[in-house]
């Protein structure tokens, strides 16, 4: 591990907490930028202790994903699958072997009745851990190389039809509610992504709106007539000075707030596994249902995947039986 990167998960691990993630984030970025025009050693009186414990070399490899851009969410469940692996084991990382990782998914499934798509996703936690870990020659061999991926049944997630859509929105019972599914709906934002979404970010005139999604990739989405309608009654009707584009009681409204919210609606409505990230998934298939080319459904989605997107869009057998009837002999 280069010493640099220790000075910056060091300084970054002392900063956290205090100031706020974007001056965590500049502060990260001037000194990769500085110390690139210098070679840093050790003093030879080894004042600066190195970390090697399985612990330690965590930090390192999450500090180094945090520089990469890596978002919050996805290091906080990098952070807890493989501390819970690495305290289970107790070993130190260059001698856990691939038996042990499958010794221990074992157990998982066994105890926890865990499904097999959840101990895939822990799978894909251990394999960015120790593939980054034997890169930066901190193990000699990666034990996830050979963990093959664990298959699980493929559920069809179904977005929601017409009918469910309008029986929520007759749910609302109020313009923020109302403003919110069809935002959520006509931009396919994540939630996460509308959760952090200012009014400023809006540009009513060309009724496009700019968001920052995974990756810190910024991408614009767009509003329909309705939905811009919507939410400029919504905003009219705000008597508070936050600048969160949706609130409640004069705060942001957060992920988990927007989440109750459609859930709510949901149950109130008769509608069946109602969340924010099927509404993402609706817009996505009615999309390509109406001939847009796939390549922009994914430039809208955030994704750089198109088989990211492929997942995302429901196939509805009706469309299938009625090209089959055009098509076939």
């Amino acid at each position: 591990m280069d010493i640099r990167t220790d000075i910056i998960q060091k300084v970054t691990e002392a900063l956290q907490g205090r100031v706020a993630e974007d001056a965590v984030s500049l502060v990260q970025d001037v000194l990769i930028m500085q110390l690139n025009q210098y070679e840093v050693t050790e003093r030879c009186t080894e004042v600066a202790v190195r970390d090697d414990s399985a612990e330690g070399i965590l930090k390192k490899f999450l500090a180094t994903k945090r520089v990469e851009g890596t978002a919050d969410s996805t290091l906080r469940r990098y952070a807890e699958i493989n501390r819970a692996l690495l305290r289970y084991l107790g070993k130190p990382l260059e001698a856990i072997t691939t038996y042990d990782i499958r010794f221990y998914l074992s157990a998982r499934r066994q105890t926890g009745k865990i499904s097999n798509r959840s101990l895939d996703g822990m799978r894909r936690c251990y394999s960015s851990f120790f593939s980054w870990a034997a890169a930066e020659g901190l193990i000699g061999r990666n034990p996830c190389a050979a963990l093959a991926q664990i298959k699980s049944r493929k559920v069809v997630k179904i977005p929601y039809s017409a009918a469910e859509m309008e029986r929520i929105r007759k749910a609302c019972g109020n313009i923020r509610n109302l403003a919110l599914v069809d935002f959520l709906y006509c931009t396919g934002c994540r939630v996460s992504e509308v959760a952090g979404l200012d009014i400023s970010d809006v540009d009513f005139e060309r009724m496009e709106c700019v968001v920052l999604g995974k990756g810190n990739k910024e991408r614009k989405v767009y509003l329909t007539e309705v939905a811009a309608m919507h939410l400029q009654e919504y905003l009219n009707t705000r008597t508070d000075s936050c600048e969160a584009l949706f609130t409640g009681r004069g705060k942001r409204l957060g992920k988990n707030g927007i989440e109750a919210i459609v859930k709510k609606l949901g149950r109130r409505a008769g509608v069946e596994n109602a969340h924010p990230h099927r509404y993402r998934r609706t817009l996505a298939t009615d999309l390509l249902d109406r001939g847009m080319n796939i390549q922009d459904v994914a430039a809208i989605l955030g994704h750089s995947d198109l088989k990211t997107t492929q997942i995302y869009c429901y196939i509805s057998q009706a469309n299938v039986k009625t090209a089959y009837r055009k098509y076939a002999a």
